[in-house]
């Protein structure tokens, strides 16, 4: 007896069908995404060099002798893991907040599952007041966490609007190739901004004096992403600006948000030293 023939149209709407689910869980993780490997390696090796004698020692044993550059990009690569599906697809939106034009973070409706902030927030508070009840792993795991999300919280599309998900919503063109703007501050920027590698990115920008690091190596979460919620503003005033749909973005936008890019990732990797170091000595 034959099988059942799936008739023609049928197949026909099934592949739609896979290719829709696909772009969504494509555009998902897309969203969720800060820096590249890049941005997140430079911001962990800027933290690396300003490490208490202390917190590095802590660090190199929870972490098994391993860098935090090393991890700095374990919070995006367990997606679809035996972790993801263990627990950790609960984090999934701690990687962002969003925010509305005419809006702050504290007038935003707050996700249910979390944000950047409250993400942080929390696995300080368990690494600091709850650390011997931790299991190595988690203390591990917690860590590894901290390196990423500080990187996350200083891109500025990760202070993006809710109304367009972060610029993924907002299509641009980049040197003429459709894309859209979150995935420019992703990976193309730096990528296009320097042909560096990431220690050379390292060596270039950590050149500043001590006054400097004391004035952006303070503060709270909430106060670093209000920076990042105006560098995410000023951007898409840039882009509107333009008066177009679809604008395309090249060495212009490359020149104008060079300084912004460096700043984010150079005190980014300020505070990620600050926040390992408050919590390790």
């Amino acid at each position: 007896m034959l099988g059942y023939i799936i008739p023609q149209k049928t197949r026909f709407m099934k592949k739609i069908l896979v290719a829709a689910m696909s772009m969504i869980m494509l555009l998902s993780s897309i969203s969720a995404f800060g820096w590249g490997p890049k941005g997140h390696d430079v911001v962990a090796a800027i933290a690396e060099q300003h490490l208490t004698k202390k917190a590095k020692k802590a660090i190199d044993e929870i972490l098994d002798g391993k860098s935090i550059v090393y991890y700095s990009s374990w919070m995006d690569n367990i997606q679809n893991s035996p972790y993801w599906e263990n627990g950790y697809n609960k984090t999934k939106t701690w990687h962002y907040a969003n925010v509305d034009k005419g809006h702050t973070y504290q007038t935003m409706s707050k996700n249910e599952a979390g944000d950047v902030i409250t993400g942080l927030e929390f696995l300080t508070k368990e690494l600091t007041e709850n650390y011997d009840n931790l299991t190595d792993s988690t203390r591990a795991d917690y860590v590894k966490m901290i390196v990423h999300m500080v990187g996350d919280m200083h891109c500025p599309m990760h202070a993006g609007r809710l109304s367009d998900r972060g610029g993924n919503g907002t299509k641009v063109k980049w040197f003429g190739q459709n894309t859209n703007l979150h995935s420019i501050w992703d990976s193309k920027m730096i990528d296009s901004a320097r042909k560096w590698s990431y220690s050379e990115w390292v060596d270039q920008l950590d050149r500043t004096d001590k006054k400097f690091k004391s004035s952006v190596m303070r503060g709270t979460y909430e106060e670093w992403f209000k920076e990042t919620v105006e560098g995410a503003a000023s951007i898409y005033e840039y882009v509107e600006s333009m008066g177009k749909d679809n604008p395309n973005l090249s060495y212009q936008f490359v020149y104008d948000f060079s300084h912004l890019l460096e700043d984010r990732l150079l005190v980014g990797g300020y505070r990620l030293a600050y926040v390992l170091n408050m919590i390790f000595g």
